[in-house]
Parts: C-alpha cells; sequence; structure tokens
C-alpha cells in the first residue's frame, strides 16, 4: 500500500486500520512512528472530513487524531529533565547512560516533532526493569515497617485455602465493604451554569459479589446502571459554579466473599465447540484481541501439545509470569492494541497482562475475559484489571497474571492466583470498552477500562488532568 492510492481508498483502509486493527497507510503510520505529529493530524483531518463517511468511521478517524494529543501528555520528560530527576538517584549518571538505556528500551520515550520525549513514568520502570541501574541508586529501597506485623498476602491466601478443606462451598471469608468515592473537577475547567456529567464506578453483583446498596449521592439525584451492564456506573449530573471545584460523590455498600475452586485437571471436559461460551468468548476482537501471526506463533509455543483447556491456561499463565515484568503503564487510550504491545515489549501493568491472557487463551480455544475494579487489600487499595478463563464442569475461573505465582513452597498458594481470587476485591468491570448508561456523547478518557470515572461538558470531554479522584473504602466488622 502506498501513499498514491486514490484519496478515497486510503480512507477506507484507514478506516479498516481504526476499527478492526489492521495497519495504516505506510505514509501515515511513518510520520507517526518519525514523531511528525503535526503532519499525521493533517492527514487524519482530512480524511475524517471526507463527504460520505458514516459517523461511526468519522468518530474513529478523529479518535487517531485525539490519540496523537494524549501521546504528547504521556511523554513530559525531555532530556534535560530526565537527566535532572534520574541524576538525583544516580549521582554518577552520564549522558552515555541515558542514550544507552533508551536504545535497550530501558528508558521509554519516543521522538515528537525532533525532540526525544520521555514517558513521564519512564525512571520509575528503569529501576523496575534493570537491576543493574537499581543497584547504582545512591538510596536503597526502603526498608519493610517495623512495629506489629501486617499479615502477608500468602499468609492470606493460606487461610483461604484452609477455609475451603472446610466448606462445601467454593466462596469462602465473606466480608463486607463500605465504600466512598468522590471525583472533584478542578474550579473554571468549564464555564459557570454549564452542565458536568460524571460517571462513577459501581459494582456488580456477580457470582462472588453481592447485596450492592447505593447510601447515598452527591448530588442526590443518582443513575444506577442496570446489573447487565458490562461497565457499571452511578451517573451524575451538576452545573459548574464559577471559582469553585464541581465535586461528585458517592457512598455504597457490597458484601463479597473469596472463590477458593479445588480443581482436577482429570475432570476437565472438552467444550462443546457450538456452546455460546465458546463462540463469544474465543472470538477475535481487534484491536486488542486480534489474532496476529506474532500472537499465534507464541500460543502454539507456549501451549505445545498440551489439549487439556484448564493446562492450556495454566501454560499460558506461568509463561506470563516468567517472561513478562510489571511496569507502569501508558494510558490504554494511547496504545493501538495492547496485548500485541505487551507481547512485543514483554512489559505490561494488570490490565495490559490480562488482555495477553486472555488473547492466548482465545488462540488456543479456551474461552476467556476480562474483569476489572479496584483492589482492596488493606493498606493497598489500587486499581486493578484481571481476568477469567473457562473450564468445563467449574465455569468461570479467575486468573490475575500481574500478581502472578506467589513466594511460596506450598503449590497451592504458590499457584492461588490461578483459578482463585481474595474477597478483596470490588468487581466494576466484566467486559472492557463498553458503552456507558448513559451513553457518553464525547470520547472517553479511558476508552478500555472504567474505573477512575469519566466526565464530559457540552464542550466536550474532561481529560485525566482536569480532575481528582479519591477511593476510601472501610472493612466492615
Amino acid at each position: 500500500m502506498t501513499a498514491r492510492l486514490p484519496a478515497m481508498v486510503i480512507v477506507m483502509v484507514m478506516m479498516n486500520a481504526f476499527i478492526f486493527g489492521w495497519q495504516l497507510p505506510n505514509d501515515i503510520q511513518a510520520a507517526i512512528d518519525g514523531g511528525r505529529f503535526a503532519e499525521a493530524r493533517v492527514a487524519l483531518e482530512q480524511a475524517a472530513a471526507r463527504e460520505g463517511l458514516a459517523d461511526d468511521e468519522r468518530h474513529a478517524l478523529l479518535y487517531e487524531v485525539e490519540r496523537l494529543d494524549r501521546i504528547r501528555a504521556e511523554h513530559t520528560l525531555g532530556d534535560d529533565e530526565l537527566f535532572r530527576d534520574l541524576a538525583a538517584e544516580i549521582p554518577d549518571l552520564t549522558p552515555a547512560d541515558i542514550d544507552a538505556w533508551y536504545a535497550a528500551g530501558l528508558l521509554e520515550g519516543r521522538v515528537i516533532e525532533g525532540e526525544r520525549r520521555f514517558f513521564k513514568r519512564a525512571i520509575r520502570n528503569l529501576f523496575r526493569l534493570s537491576p543493574e541501574v537499581r543497584a547504582r541508586r545512591s538510596t536503597p529501597d526502603a526498608p519493610a515497617p517495623t512495629g506489629d506485623r501486617e499479615i502477608s498476602i500468602e499468609e492470606r491466601m493460606a487461610g483461604y485455602l484452609e477455609m475451603r478443606r472446610a466448606a462445601e462451598s467454593s466462596l469462602v471469608a465473606p466480608t463486607r465493604f463500605r465504600i466512598r468515592y468522590t471525583l472533584t473537577v478542578k474550579p473554571d475547567v468549564v464555564p459557570a451554569g454549564e452542565e458536568v456529567r460524571c460517571w462513577l464506578v459501581f459494582p456488580r453483583q456477580t457470582p462472588t459479589q453481592s447485596s450492592v446498596r447505593l447510601l447515598s449521592s452527591n448530588p442526590a439525584e443518582a443513575v444506577v446502571a442496570p446489573n447487565e451492564t458490562m461497565q457499571r456506573t452511578v451517573f451524575l449530573r451538576r452545573p459548574a459554579v464559577a471559582g469553585e471545584p464541581t465535586l461528585f460523590e458517592v457512598d455504597y455498600e457490597f458484601a463479597t466473599f473469596a472463590r477458593v475452586e479445588i480443581v482436577d485437571p482429570a475432570a476437565i471436559v472438552p467444550h462443546d465447540p457450538d456452546a455460546r461460551v465458546v463462540r463469544e468468548f474465543t472470538a477475535e476482537r481487534p484491536p486488542h484481541l486480534a489474532f496476529t501471526p506474532e500472537l499465534r506463533a507464541l500460543a502454539r509455543e507456549i501451549v505445545g501439545d498440551e489439549t487439556n483447556p484448564y493446562l492450556k491456561a495454566r501454560r499460558i499463565f506461568e509463561w506470563i509470569d516468567g517472561n513478562i515484568r510489571y511496569t507502569s503503564a501508558l494510558e490504554y487510550g494511547t496504545i493501538p492494541n495492547l496485548s500485541g504491545w505487551c507481547a512485543a515489549h514483554r512489559r505490561g501493568d494488570c490490565g495490559i497482562q490480562a488482555l495477553l491472557f486472555i488473547v492466548l487463551c482465545r488462540i488456543e480455544g479456551v474461552p476467556a475475559k476480562w474483569q476489572s475494579g479496584w483492589s482492596l487489600l488493606p493498606g493497598r487499595v489500587n486499581m486493578h484489571d484481571w481476568a477469567e478463563f473457562h473450564v468445563e464442569p467449574y465455569g468461570w475461573l479467575p486468573a490475575d497474571p500481574s500478581r502472578g505465582l506467589r513466594p511460596s513452597d506450598d503449590p497451592a498458594v504458590r499457584w492461588f492466583n490461578f483459578g482463585n481470587m481474595d474477597p478483596y476485591r470490588l468487581v466494576s468491570n466484566d467486559d472492557y470498552g463498553t458503552e456507558l448508561v448513559p451513553p457518553k456523547q464525547h470520547f472517553r478518557s479511558e476508552p478500555v477500562d472504567f474505573q477512575r470515572g469519566e466526565v464530559e461538558w457540552n464542550g466536550g470531554n474532561l481529560y485525566f488532568d482536569a480532575w481528582t479522584y479519591r477511593m476510601q473504602a472501610t472493612e466492615i466488622e
């Protein structure tokens, strides 16, 4: 494909690229790869302005323009800023060090309009990726806190396993949480009197999560999405006031359980190929679940001659644990194919690793899907993503690739995150990238996941830099 193709042909190929995960035309892709964002923007906007385009096609093209802006926003460090910040950690740092680490892929960055720009969390990821660089830090990693010893994750897992051995059900360790979630739009971001619309995270009723109850909201009028909504929200709206922040807040409670399943691999039976769970959850779903030649080859290399669906998924889980490093990620909306990116770069955060697990399982005929929300472990409350895979006769089983295999001599504890799940979860999403209720009018800040919230007004989307958020989780005795 070349830039000399007729304009409409180029437009159609581009639309396929955005909608189905195919490649962009060479000239536009070369402009993006070369950091010539202004040139790429003009080409995209011209394509979006063509007459006769369907609304979804124009929307997809304009999102690629938006993506260029978001990529810029993720790469906030120039060479001077990076050297200054990194030299505070490594006193004997030299410019040659930075060049070498950048060339090796240890310092994440890219050229934009002729200037090298680094990912805003590149320094944090550098220390995660390289023990040699980490050893040069002037300040070692902080020691473990003294005083009352916190129960380790592995000890908690051992406790859940012991409960399961004494119980008839796979649901153990009932727990209840009260949540206060606050999102605050900065003053004067939206003109006074204009309505601000906000979607906040809300729990789904799932096999491990029940008794969901909205206690209060601010403003008082709230719309809770139906439970069948795969990315469940509570919707609020209020007018902006000059000089004041715009506050949105919800309080709710829910009950949750640990899921501990005693799986006998010999009891696994083949799926019915005509079953809905197979048709839907082994299907390709570009761009983030695209069955590329590289991923097909990787899946075959990992799984080998294994035919048992449970053991296929286990091999994939173990491979990710041993080969994919955890790093902070670029905003998902800047990466066209998250699972492919993870496989190519051998790194990623929880959601990126979950998508790689899902796509590899699907390629191998094992139904797999997304699940996410928040982890509510004491002292470790944070956004978190994981996956589920389906085997007969056990049904859907959780898999948490980024938490992976645990450092334990007990095989059941070591493998706990494959097939089991702790009760310290808020599950709000059983899919990714679905339409919110009510639908957003403008681009989502996070087009894949839903955890922080989404905000807009008639003038457009409010991106993450326009607001702050806070999750407060209290375990109810």
